[in-house]
């Protein structure tokens, strides 16, 4: 698949991918018009860098854990293992902020139905 079609089925901007590859995240293929072309692959891997970036994470963080968040690597070493629990822990942390945010909006809400 071209860019566009690998924008549209991840939710992730042009822009944004061919950012994540000039960081050497993706290596998509070049035909010989000079198009990039995407394997099915790409879809989910794209859409984990994107999150991991919205997230906060660093390139390297990225880099590190890209392969076992995409399924490419089922095991890794001490060091490995310690940053994916800090980024998991970093990961809980947000969602706990969203989860309160969201309550709060809601009660914001239901206290002021019109009626």
């Amino acid at each position: 698949m071209i860019i566009g079609e690998l924008s549209d089925r991840s939710g992730v901007s042009a822009r944004s991918i061919r950012h994540y590859e000039k960081l050497g995240l993706i290596s998509p293929q070049r035909g010989d018009n000079g198009y990039r072309h995407y394997s099915d692959r790409a879809v989910p891997m794209v859409a984990t860098i994107h999150a991991m970036f919205e997230l906060g994470f660093t390139r390297d963080d990225v880099r590190a854990v890209l392969p076992c968040a995409t399924g490419e690597k089922s095991h890794g070493d001490a060091e490995l293992l310690g940053r994916v629990a800090e980024m998991r822990e970093r990961v809980a942390g947000r969602i706990r902020t969203l989860s309160e945010t969201e309550e709060a909006l809601a009660g914001f809400l239901a206290a002021n139905r019109v009626r």
